[in-house]
């Protein structure tokens, strides 16, 4: 199995609403991150031109389909009631159907690759993404 890693970051705002659940640091606050995300692509064999996949192609695809649309966002999970407030005051509101950890993020990023090398390579697959949101936190998403 081949292996390659690639990184982007961006910048966002969200909140944890939980009643239950989060620090009222995080459930009570909108605050913003500069997150990193890591993704490890593979395939088994090396394609024709002796690669995984070409860095440009999965930095395009990485651009167009994440980076680009959650740059400078304000995420909210759909309960929450910050959300018609948001949808009408902000340019960019990125409405979350579970609430937006980085966890949830990882997940949701790797379904969004997968979709988009399938039609690349349908060889390829998403072997881990990361999303940093501080120096010290990292939550991962990997598929067995």
């Amino acid at each position: 199995m081949y292996l390659v890693e690639t990184a982007f970051t961006f910048e966002a705002a969200h909140r944890l609403y939980n009643v239950n659940t989060y620090s009222n640091e995080c459930r009570l606050n909108v605050h913003g991150h500069s997150y990193q995300v890591r993704v490890i692509i593979g395939r088994m064999e090396l394609n024709d031109a002796g690669m995984v996949v070409d860095f440009k192609k999965l930095k395009e695809i990485l651009h167009d389909k994440i980076e680009k649309f959650y740059d400078h966002a304000w995420i909210l999970q759909k309960d929450d009631p910050l959300v018609p407030y948001a949808m009408q005051n902000c340019a960019k509101v990125i409405v979350s159907s579970e609430n937006p950890t980085a966890e949830n993020m990882a997940k949701e990023f790797t379904d969004i690759i997968k979709h988009e090398l399938t039609m690349v390579d349908p060889e390829l697959f998403v072997r881990r993404v990361s999303v940093r949101e501080t120096e010290n936190n990292i939550a991962s998403y990997q598929e067995d």
